[in-house]
């Protein structure tokens, strides 16, 4: 597995320089880690120089880039949207070698199962159109590509995405099968043999009956509501290549402890992982 940090990029951690990209690949230096992500539009506004100091960097230190590609899916222009898809290939291919990318992910945004217009079998042939050229092009490149549940679908309405879009695999966020109101480990059981990666993300949960509301709250990764240790080991158990696995820690410190010290505190129960 290929161990990383996603996100929340608290301003204690981004002290290492004042470019924001170099401060967070020396953060994961420092901490032992080798992945983060970043979005083609991000390096291609780099200069060349920028670029190639990116690029020796990240040879140098073994590090690498995640690529998260985003489109408007539901543009009613279906052939715009295919010609998002082949720029942003082209674009992938130009920089793949230079960002040492293991791994691309998508993600559907401000769309949902429970909407109306467009209905979820709607949303779910748009996507099937869109994400088979995508996925078959990361494919002809080598690279694992993956879409998220990103509080918009169940991990189940992806599995069926899956079985309709060949190479496509689910970026598996952990604590975000909360947001939509599943339970945690029937969705991991559900989405793991299909899973190319995480966000690897634990929160501390509650309801609140008064004003019919779920209650979601940053946790220190192993200490929240989410089973972070059954998800690891279903994951080396049942993902379609373990070793390969992308896993980014996304971490949401709680609001009453020092954000470098939790922060420690997640890594330390990340490493007991396997032991």
């Amino acid at each position: 597995m290929l161990w990383g940090y996603a996100l929340v990029w608290r301003k204690e951690y981004l002290t290492r320089d004042t470019d924001p990209t170099m401060a967070r690949l020396k953060f994961l230096v420092d901490y032992g880690l080798q992945v983060t992500g970043l979005g083609l539009g991000q390096v291609a506004a780099m200069d060349e120089g920028q670029r190639e100091q990116l690029g020796r960097y990240l040879s140098d230190n073994d590090l690498y880039i995640h690529v998260y590609v985003h489109f408007h899916y539901f543009d009613p222009d279906l052939d715009a949207v295919r010609r998002a898809v082949d720029e942003e290939l082209a674009q992938l291919d130009a920089y793949r070698a230079l960002l040492r990318t293991p791994l691309v992910t998508t993600s559907v945004g401000a769309y949902h199962r429970f909407m109306r217009r467009p209905s979820l079998e709607e949303q779910m042939d748009r996507l099937v159109d869109v994400l088979t050229p995508l996925a078959q092009g990361c494919h002809d490149m080598g690279l694992p590509f993956g879409i998220e549940n990103h509080g918009d679908y169940y991990c189940s309405d992806l599995v069926a995405l899956c079985q309709r879009v060949r190479h496509l695999g689910i970026f598996l966020d952990t604590g975000n099968t909360y947001l939509i109101g599943e339970q945690p480990l029937p969705a991991f059981e559900v989405a793991a043999p299909y899973v190319v990666g995480t966000h690897f993300k634990d929160h501390h949960v509650q309801p609140n009956p008064s004003i019919l509301h779920f209650e979601i709250a940053g946790s220190v990764i192993g200490d929240g509501d989410v089973p972070m240790r059954a998800c690891y080991e279903l994951l080396a158990a049942k993902a379609p290549d373990p070793d390969k696995l992308v896993m980014e820690l996304e971490y949401i410190p709680p609001k009453d402890m020092d954000p470098i010290e939790s922060l420690e505190k997640s890594l330390a129960f990340v490493r007991s992982l396997g032991q």
